[in-house]
């Protein structure tokens, strides 16, 4: 009988060293940290921050340290609360393959105590490769992004087995533990309410105490990847297994795309095209008399599943990240998007309403298709299936964005998109990731009181993958932002230059740089 798919990635996770793993790899890895750092501390920040502390305080001491409280605590439930911060904004990064931050980089850093940086960034860089690869076999199925949850159930118990060393069985095992019941988010409570802050928070903690599962003798079923009724089978319309390959040529971590918005990546080019138009020729919330924002499918789909919820100034937060005429009306107003504008003092200020009525999302077949082709988010794992069964899929996504009688009502629109994928599918040379692009674009077309239409397009967003802006910089800039405010300016900054040494950290080291990211002094 060969080897299950499970048990293969364990044999190379298990085996990897930090020297080979690139350099660029590691690189893109620190930028994931000071990213994910920054929506922790941003989370905490919010207005959910003290809430969530109230609702889940910590059972008793334990031998971590939750950032930024410092309250001490059991290293699951530590990694279980970060988690939920770092996800209240929407604050946080995606690769090919899934919102992997907030399980890869968070649990490291909540078993961290006693553990050098090399440590934690290995066991990092391997949760991110083995999680986004089973996830990205699913990519032509029902759930992705952030509502794929069961991504963090395998990066959790992948970072917890590669720190603690188990064996390529036990470190099998645990991520077939941890896999054994995934959980399906539901649109009502991730986009409609605050319990989309627990979507990464509540599996985090279910991968890690599958580690404790197995150590304790439990035994789960290993092939439950390939089984006929497994989790391929029931999560993938087509399984695309090309992605469980490459392991140490092609490098998930290097594809991550960094936001510098609290909000959702689909909105991150609206947002660049909207601030650059009211900077540059002085816009304001007053001159401004309609709004378009032309997007790809995935931003119309976006709002309309987010719609139903949206409630005016009483509106949750995990709505209004989803929201194009809020979140443009915002910018707009305040000339920036940041975690202020997702304050409820914010949130309740009637102008923003005003403007957000003049705010029309529509969409745009050409965005759509240059989505869909590039590599990220799918057009890897779109073009690796057959003809019938991409366009397949993209008579689906339409019906997600459009409704059923919609794609209908704009069938030349969804024939075009239906075309396009069929045409590129197909491909069965070799996969390359390292100058994989992603282009979520948007147009937005602003008229102001004198006549004039003031447009701009772009592409791809600042710090997304094939952005030539300096990836590194934005993610200095946003841990600065998001943490000085907290642990104050100079003490932020020296938590920068650890974290960018973060490979030749000793465990002396990384327990000064948990010091540091403590609220309330060192």
């Amino acid at each position: 009988m060969s080897e299950s798919a499970l048990r293969q990635l364990a044999q190379w996770a298990s085996a990897l060293t930090l020297e080979q793993v690139p350099r660029r790899v590691r690189d893109a890895a620190v930028n994931q940290v000071l990213s994910t750092l920054g929506a922790v501390f941003s989370g905490w920040s919010s207005d959910l921050g003290a809430p969530l502390a109230q609702a889940f305080p910590s059972p008793g001491d334990g031998p971590s340290t939750i950032i930024p409280s410092g309250v001490r605590a059991p290293a699951s439930h530590a990694a279980m609360l970060m988690a939920s911060w770092s996800m209240v904004l929407d604050f946080d990064d995606v690769m090919l393959g899934g919102h992997t931050g907030h399980s890869s980089v968070l649990v490291p850093l909540a078993l961290a105590e006693g553990r050098t940086g090399e440590e934690l960034l290995l066991a990092q860089i391997v949760a991110n490769e083995v999680a986004a690869r089973i996830n990205m076999v699913c990519a032509v199925g029902s759930t992705r992004g952030q509502m794929a949850t069961h991504l963090h159930l395998l990066a959790a118990a992948a970072a917890r087995a590669k720190l603690e060393g188990l064996s390529a069985e036990q470190f099998s095992q645990a991520l077939a533990f941890a896999l054994s019941y995934p959980a399906q988010a539901l649109f009502p409570s991730f986009l409609g309410s605050d319990a989309k802050v627990m979507c990464a928070g509540w599996p985090v903690r279910m991968g890690m105490e599958a580690v404790d599962a197995v150590r304790a003798g439990l035994a789960a079923q290993e092939n439950l990847l390939d089984d006929p009724r497994g989790f391929f089978a029931i999560n993938a319309r087509v399984p695309v297994r090309d992605f469980l390959g490459g392991l140490g040529e092609r490098w998930h971590t290097e594809t991550n795309s960094y936001k510098i918005y609290p909000v959702c990546g689909y909105l991150c080019s609206a947002l660049d095209a909207t601030l650059a138009l009211v900077r540059e020729e002085n816009v304001s919330a007053d001159d401004a008399l309609s709004v378009e924002v032309s997007g790809s499918v995935f931003t119309v789909g976006m709002d309309a599943h987010s719609a139903p919820y949206l409630d005016g100034a009483r509106s949750r937060i995990a709505t209004l990240t989803f929201s194009t005429p809020f979140v443009i009306a915002s910018a707009i107003l305040a000339r920036e998007f940041t975690p202020a504008q997702l304050k409820r003092s914010w949130i309740e200020e009637p102008r923003v309403w005003g403007l957000a009525s003049r705010v029309r999302s529509v969409h745009d077949v050409a965005l759509t298709v240059e989505a869909l082709q590039a590599d990220i988010p799918i057009g890897a794992a779109l073009r690796r299936v057959g003809p019938l069964q991409a366009a397949g899929f993209a008579w689906h996504l339409a019906g997600q964005a459009f409704g059923r009688a919609g794609r209908i009502r704009r069938l030349r629109e969804t024939l075009r998109l239906v075309r396009a994928l069929a045409a590129s599918a197909g491909e069965t040379g070799a996969m390359e990731f390292q100058l994989s692009t992603k282009p979520l674009g948007a147009r937005v077309a602003i008229r102001v009181r004198d006549g004039r239409l003031l447009t701009r397009a772009v592409s791809i967003p600042r710090g997304f993958a094939g952005n030539p802006e300096n990836a590194r910089a934005l993610m200095r800039e946003k841990f600065l932002r998001c943490a000085g405010a907290v642990i104050g300016e100079g003490r932020a900054e020296e938590v920068v230059v650890k974290v960018e040494t973060l490979e030749w950290l000793t465990a002396g080291g990384v327990a000064d740089l948990l010091a540091s990211l403590r609220f309330g002094g060192r």
